[in-house]
């Protein structure tokens, strides 16, 4: 006998309701039933938005806390992350290059990251400057046009974040990021090191250091060096060297003016002709065959259960990874440098550690250009530093480390622009008891474990 009618319509309803339902708690509550898209191990320890006070306005965060750290957790190293740009996501730096876990390409499944940073330390990626990434601006006119406000608003950002638990205020921290991020850096890190001492004790930055992939740092000497690292690699001809070198040349003589939106499209000409003399997929790597593969990462992050999963307000706007806003909002900064907040940082008598690593396939911010503006250097150290050997840890040929006092520059062989693989040591040696390591011959001096 079928059954009636009426029971039939109140359980079809009954189910319509349910699914709505589970429809709800599916965004509401992803730790339970976003396994498939988002792992409960890939989760962050904690996500969502950090104040910036004075301002209304708040920065984007995720934090993945130390899987396996060899420290007590009141010393275990914290790490801050800043991508480049200007104007790119921190998620990037999260799902592309060095958090636990990669976005595949399909865009809707992630694999772990046998590499990843949060190993040692606690991993703190964060969308600066505001206008960034998940970092919302109220209006273009809140986006910051220079590194002053980008700066203050790292410090007011980390403040909100060692606020979240009492043990972060005394763990260790590191400013790290990658290109652009080699100004954010130094001017942020000079930025805490002014302010620490007029804050209470129970307010100050435990700043032991800082770390720069590839850094965009001090450009006028930078944007000289293209050509002739392009003419020696064997990437363009006499002639074409010498067309580079007056566009180059236009570029200096403007940012020498203090021309500085005139000067940041000179340089945007100098990379453009690089890039169409040499042919390469991209100037990241020059031995990458197509460039990199970032597309699935917004296919990933824009996904509703992911926004909800990392705690994306959910007016948040479509997740881009470059902000084509912040990019026009800090155009007069590109030429800016930030030598004169490095020397600041290396000249403080209770030294703060600074690292410079890059990839040596990089044509885009090259080992010669960060050598270039390492000479010049108003720093007590620098000739100790000029004069320091060399060296090739290790028995195989992974790169080539120089380092005297509290500057360490690493090149990595066998890689380009994004080279997040060597951190891990430089961060440990400066929290563990400094060891001597043993060198060829059985000579034993202190250096970097790299």
């Amino acid at each position: 006998m079928a059954p009636p009618l009426r029971i039939v319509v109140i359980v079809f309803i009954a189910v319509a309701v349910l699914l709505s339902l589970f429809s709800i708690f599916e965004t509401s509550f992803p730790f339970s039933l976003h396994a498939k898209v988002f792992p409960k191990q890939a989760l962050p320890t904690r996500s969502g938005y950090l104040p910036i006070p004075p301002t209304n306005a708040s920065l984007f965060f995720v934090f993945h806390e130390a899987t396996d750290p060899i420290t007590p957790p009141s010393s275990t190293p914290l790490l801050l992350w800043l991508q480049g740009g200007p104007g790119c996501s921190g998620l990037v730096g999260n799902f592309f290059e060095l958090g636990p876990f990669f976005v595949n390409p399909d865009g809707a499944s992630l694999s772990r990251n046998p590499f990843s940073w949060n190993r040692r330390f606690g991993l703190l990626f964060v969308d600066s400057p505001l206008g960034t990434g998940f970092s919302a601006a109220a209006s273009p006119a809140d986006i910051p046009t220079g590194q002053p406000v980008i700066a203050s608003h790292i410090l007011s950002a980390l403040q909100s974040f060692l606020s979240l638990d009492r043990s972060f205020r005394s763990r260790p921290l590191f400013l790290a990021g990658e290109s652009y991020a080699g100004k954010y850096i130094p001017v942020a890190a000079s930025h805490i090191l002014d302010v620490n001492p007029t804050l209470p004790e129970h307010r100050r930055v435990n700043l032991v250091g800082v770390a720069i992939g590839n850094g965009f740092t001090h450009p006028v000497v930078q944007v000289a060096t293209h050509a002739d690292r392009a003419y020696s690699a064997g990437l363009i001809n006499t002639r074409k060297r010498a067309e580079l070198a007056a566009l180059q040349a236009e570029a200096v003589s403007l940012t020498m003016a203090e021309r500085w939106v005139e000067a940041a499209a000179a340089k945007e000409r100098v990379l453009l002709a690089l890039e169409t003399m040499t042919g390469l997929a991209t100037l990241y790597d020059v031995a990458r065959q197509r460039p990199y593969q970032t597309a699935p990462v917004a296919v990933f992050v824009n996904r509703p259960e992911v926004k909800a999963a990392l705690g994306v307000r959910r007016d948040g706007a479509r997740w881009v990874m470059c902000s084509g806003a912040v990019r026009a909002a800090m155009e007069s900064d590109v030429m800016k440098s930030a030598l004169p907040e490095m020397e600041t940082i290396l000249m403080r008598r209770r030294g703060t550690r600074v690292l410079l690593y890059q990839g040596v396939r990089d044509l885009m911010d090259t080992v010669a250009a960060t050598e270039a503006w390492m000479g010049e250097l108003r720093w007590g150290g620098l000739r100790a530093f000029l004069d320091a050997e060399r060296v090739l840890p290790g028995g195989d040929l992974a790169g080539y480390v120089q380092w005297s006092g509290m500057l360490t520059h690493v090149v990595v062989h066998g890689t380009g622009h994004m080279v997040p693989e060597m951190i891990e040591r430089w961060v440990l040696e400066a929290v563990l008891p400094r060891r001597s390591r043993g060198g060829n011959g059985g000579t034993r001096r202190a250096g970097p474990p790299l």
